[in-house]
């Protein structure tokens, strides 16, 4: 059958079980690896009540925030930034990172949010790049193709799509590399983050570009190959542990997502090393090699065949 060829950046395996969450968790080693741009729009508009409150939340915050940016009181603008950031993930729970997994975890997340929020607005670190992306995004300039469809000219776009993805790398780079940032390293990882950030890019983009030009923007952003074909790998069913919810588990998964509660549930507690045969305990991450505790060989659990 043919896939949507989303690939973990971690264990190399495919993304196999249907997913109910625009975030894709690998089914083989339950890491967070990439974003479905298009699912997410799905959950911005299925609940309507729930869409009109977050609406609401940002009117408010943005009229507030405008305020407080002009006296520079990055006290109160901090506490607006981060009641925003939980309107937005309370109204929205598929829209929060998967790593996520606790209330304490939740908590601070919202914290580096808000601060992050909070650093680029009064800091006007990015005012320069930011003023330079609004411009550029003025610049683009629309057409109708022979069959109709709305496509923008590759002049414009691809001066854009070139600035936008510099900005990005570079921008990350210093957020990742601030200390009071550090735990987006374990909720967000930064290639993982980037990733997202560059497959949403292509997912809104790409409708509006003409093949080759599709083309050339896959081979820009490193996502040449869209779909592959794939045989499915022989599943069973388990529990989710955490809400008993029935989940799909392929052949040879150590931890698997579920799209009910949004959580990771294990499905392997041991291996067997690979040399001496010893049990040895499945490590927090298996997509990363271990050594045996017994003989000290390094076992690789999951092996990226998938390609």
């Amino acid at each position: 059958m043919e896939i949507k060829k989303f690939v973990c950046i971690n264990c190399g395996a495919p993304k196999v079980n249907e997913y109910k969450s625009p975030y894709i968790v690998c089914d083989y080693c339950g890491s967070f690896y990439d974003v479905d741009y298009t699912l997410g729009f799905n959950f911005w508009n299925a609940k309507p009540e729930y869409t009109q409150i977050y609406i609401q939340k940002k009117a408010e915050m943005i009229g507030k925030s405008a305020m407080l940016k002009m006296t520079n009181n990055r006290e109160e603008y901090l506490k607006v930034q981060r009641d925003y950031w939980d309107t937005y993930y309370r109204c929205f729970p598929p829209y929060l990172p998967p790593s996520i997994d606790s209330e304490k975890k939740y908590n601070l997340y919202l914290d580096v949010a808000a601060e992050i929020t909070t650093d680029n607005a009064l800091g006007n670190k990015w005012r320069d790049k930011d003023d330079e992306m609004a411009r550029l995004q003025v610049g683009l300039r629309y057409y109708k193709s022979i069959t109709g469809e709305t496509k923008v000219e590759n002049t414009t776009f691809f001066k854009m799509a070139e600035f936008y993805i510099d900005y990005l790398k570079v921008s990350f780079n210093d957020l990742y590399a601030n200390p009071e940032y550090e735990l987006m390293h374990e909720v967000l990882p930064q290639a993982i983050h980037l990733k997202t950030k560059l497959s949403m890019f292509v997912q809104v983009w790409l409708p509006y570009l003409l093949e080759e030009d599709q083309k050339r923007l896959l081979k820009m952003t490193g996502f040449t190959n869209e779909y592959v074909e794939l045989e499915m790998p022989p599943k069973s069913e388990e529990k989710c542990e955490h809400c008993g919810a029935a989940i799909l588990v392929p052949e040879g998964s150590y931890k698997a997502h579920c799209d009910k509660c949004f959580k990771v549930t294990r499905i392997k507690m041991e291996f067997d090393c690979m040399s001496c045969g010893a049990k040895n305990k499945v490590p927090e991450n298996p997509a990363k090699p271990i050594n045996c505790e017994f003989c000290g060989t390094e076992n690789r659990l999951i092996k990226a065949l998938f390609g």
